[in-house]
C-alpha cells in the first residue's frame, strides 16, 4: 500500500491492461485487411498464413509501443489535498484535481482487471473535460487512495464548521428478478437502437470489402432471388423475429451492466457496485446530488416498479447518457428521497403549484404535423395514395401523446424542495432542492398577451427543466418564490 506522496507510474498490471486495449483497437483496424487477404488468396495457404501472421505481429508490436508510451508518459501523486497528473511526452502538461472537488468516483473491473487484482478509477468533477484519464491501480492502492479522499472530505467538513457525524454503513442488494422485470417494462425501441447499431457495424464492414467481393454477393442474391421472395406471413415472421432479437439484446445490455446491483450507504455517501463480467462502481456524496429523477410508466405503476437516477452537475456526469447509473427494479424511490431530502419529506405541505395548459398539446404535435405533411405530400406526388394512411395514422397517434404530455406537465413547490413533473407516455418526476437552483426564467411569446400563458425554466448545475403553457400569474408567483429560495 502506498500513500501517493511521491510521483509514480502505474505498474506492470496497468501495462498489460493498456496493451490489451491498444491491441484490440489495432486488431479491429487490421481485421478488414486480413479478410481481404483471405479473399484475394491465390490458393497458396502457406503464403496467406505468413501474411496474416505478419499483420498480427505488426499489430502486437504497435500495441506494445502504444502501451509503453501510455504508461511512461504519465506520473501521478497526491500533494496538499490534490491529485496531480503529469502527462504528455512532447508538451508536458500538469492536471490538478482537488480531492474535495471530486463529485463522483467511478471504477470498473473487467475480467482482466480481476485477474490482475486491478481497478480502473475515473474521477468526475465540475471542470469541463475533453478527455478522461483512467488510473489503473491495485486493489490495495485503490483503498489507500479512497482513504485519502475520504479524509480530505472530513477535513473540508471541519473547515466548514460542520463536524462530521457518526455514519455507520448499511448494505442493500437489489433483486436481479426485479431488474429483468423492469427492463421488460421499458421502451422496447431501445432494443431496436441496439440492433440498429449491430446492423450499422455490419454494413460498414461490408462496405469496406472489395468491389469484386460485393459483386460476387450481389450475383448470388440475384441468382437465388426467388428463394428470398416472401409472403405477407413471411414478412410478419421476420418482423416478429427482429423484435425478439432486439428485446434479447436490450435485456442482455441491462444484465451485463446492472447484474447483482448492490448499495453501501451511510448518511453522507452512496456507493453502488454492479455488472456481470465487468464490475463497475459509482460513488455519490449527498451534498453533490442536484436532482433525483424518477420515471413511472404504466407497467411500472401496475407492477410496483420504477426507474431511478441520481443526477449531478452536467460536467461531473459520464460522457454518454447510457454511461450514467440508472436503478431498475422494485419501487425504491421512497428510500432515496428519504435519504436525500429527509425522513419527513412526504409530510411537507404544498407552497404553490401550477399545471400546463392545452398549449402543450399543440407544441408536442408541431413536429408530427410537419413530418406527416411532408410525407403525405411526397407520397401523393408519386401517386402512392394508399400509403398516405401511414403518416396520417402517425399524426393521429400523436394526439394522445400530446394529451398525456399536458397531464404530466406541472410543478409543485414544497417547503424545502420542489417537484417538476414531465414526460409523455411515462410520468417523470424530478426532485430538486432550492439550494441547487442556479437560474430561473419566465419566457413569453407573442401569443402570451392573448393566451395569458408563459413558460417557466429552472436550471441547476446538471439540468434545465421547462414547464410550458402556465398561467402567467401562477408562473410569476412561483418565479418570485424561487428567487427567494425558501429554506426548510
Amino acid at each position: 500500500m502506498t500513500d501517493f506522496s511521491v510521483p509514480q507510474r502505474m505498474g506492470f498490471g496497468a501495462f498489460v491492461i493498456y496493451f490489451l486495449k491498444f491491441f484490440r483497437l489495432t486488431f479491429n483496424a487490421s481485421i478488414i485487411y486480413m479478410a481481404y487477404t483471405l479473399f484475394q488468396s491465390d490458393g497458396d495457404l502457406t503464403k496467406t498464413i505468413l501474411k496474416i501472421a505478419a499483420i498480427v505481429g505488426c499489430t502486437t508490436i504497435f500495441a506494445l509501443i502504444l502501451a509503453s508510451l501510455a504508461i511512461f508518459q504519465m506520473k501521478f501523486h497526491v500533494e496538499d489535498g490534490n491529485l496531480i497528473y503529469r502527462h504528455n511526452l512532447i508538451s508536458r502538461a500538469t492536471t490538478t484535481i482537488p480531492l474535495s472537488r471530486i463529485h463522483t468516483l467511478r471504477t470498473r473491473q473487467g475480467l482482466l482487471y480481476r485477474l490482475f487484482d486491478l481497478r480502473g478509477v475515473l474521477f468526475d468533477t465540475l471542470a469541463a473535460k475533453e478527455e478522461e484519464i483512467e488510473l489503473v491501480l491495485s486493489e490495495s492502492d485503490w483503498q489507500s487512495l479512497l482513504t485519502r479522499i475520504e479524509r480530505q472530505e472530513l477535513t473540508q467538513s471541519a473547515v466548514s464548521n460542520m463536524p462530521p457525524a457518526y455514519n455507520p454503513s448499511s448494505f442493500i442488494e437489489f433483486s436481479n428478478k426485479d431488474l429483468v422485470f423492469d427492463a421488460l417494462c421499458q421502451n422496447h425501441l431501445k432494443g431496436m437502437v441496439i440492433l440498429g447499431g449491430f446492423v450499422s457495424v455490419i454494413f460498414n464492414t461490408l462496405s469496406d470489402f472489395s468491389e469484386n467481393s460485393i459483386e460476387l454477393i450481389e450475383g448470388y442474391i440475384k441468382s437465388h432471388f426467388d428463394q428470398f421472395a416472401l409472403s405477407v406471413t413471411g414478412v410478419a415472421l421476420i418482423m416478429a423475429c427482429t423484435y425478439i432479437v432486439s428485446l434479447v439484446l436490450w435485456l442482455g445490455k441491462v444484465l451485463l451492466r446492472y447484474y447483482n446491483l448492490s448499495l453501501t450507504y451511510n448518511s453522507k455517501m452512496l456507493t453502488f457496485s454492479h455488472g456481470l463480467f465487468s464490475r463497475l462502481s459509482s460513488r455519490f456524496t449527498r451534498d453533490k446530488i442536484c436532482t433525483v429523477w424518477i420515471k413511472l410508466n404504466y407497467f411500472e405503476k401496475r407492477f410496483g416498479l420504477s426507474t431511478i437516477a441520481l443526477r449531478q452537475a452536467l460536467n461531473s456526469s459520464a460522457k454518454k447518457e447510457d454511461d450514467n447509473l440508472k436503478i431498475y427494479g422494485r419501487d425504491h424511490y421512497d428510500f432515496f428521497l428519504s435519504w436525500w431530502l429527509g425522513q419527513d419529506y412526504g409530510q411537507e405541505a404544498d407552497i404553490a403549484t401550477a399545471k400546463s395548459g392545452k398549449g402543450v398539446i399543440s407544441r408536442s404535435l408541431l413536429s408530427d404535423v410537419l413530418l406527416s405533411s411532408v410525407a403525405i405530400a411526397v407520397l401523393w406526388h408519386f401517386g402512392l395514395y394508399v400509403w398516405t394512411i401511414l403518416p396520417a395514422t402517425y399524426l393521429l397517434a400523436g394526439i394522445p401523446k400530446g394529451i398525456l404530455t399536458m397531464r404530466h406537465s406541472h410543478i409543485t413547490l414544497k417547503e424545502s424542495y420542489l417537484i417538476v413533473n414531465n414526460g409523455c407516455f411515462a410520468e417523470t418526476k424530478n426532485y430538486l432542492k432550492y439550494d441547487n437552483i442556479e437560474v430561473v426564467r419566465v419566457t413569453r411569446t407573442p401569443l402570451s398577451r392573448f393566451t395569458g400563458r408563459v413558460s417557466l425554466s429552472i436550471s441547476t448545475t446538471g439540468t434545465t427543466f421547462t414547464v410550458r403553457s402556465l398561467r402567467q400569474e401562477q408562473a410569476m408567483n412561483i418565479y418570485e418564490l424561487l428567487l427567494a429560495k425558501p429554506q426548510k
